[in-house]
């Protein structure tokens, strides 16, 4: 049996293929993508008639930085808390039959 902490879990598979398809972590790269998007354009290419619709707020420039700080949360969310699978609990009898 390998140690969980030596990046593989007890079944074997490496440690980076049990959290590839973590939620927490796609969450933070779509935050993180469309928060710097945002984040630039509410910086580079706000006009006037934009903030004036939006009644003076930069709404880009603030939604953009709150996805990147979501986006910084999930991700260090996943990164102290990974998944771990239980260990694999062996059977001395063999499976059960159907």
């Amino acid at each position: 049996m390998t140690d969980p902490e030596a990046g593989a879990d007890a079944g074997g598979e490496p440690a980076a293929k049990v959290g590839l398809f973590d939620l927490r972590r796609i969450l933070a790269l779509l935050f993180g993508v469309y928060g710097a998007v945002l984040t630039v354009m509410g910086a580079t290419v706000t006009s006037q008639a934009d903030l004036d619709r939006a009644g003076g707020v930069n709404v880009n420039l603030w939604v953009g930085i709150a996805m990147l700080l979501g986006s910084a949360a999930f991700a260090g969310w996943a990164a102290l808390r990974p998944i771990r699978l239980p260990p694999a609990v062996s059977d001395p009898a063999g499976p059960e039959p159907r």
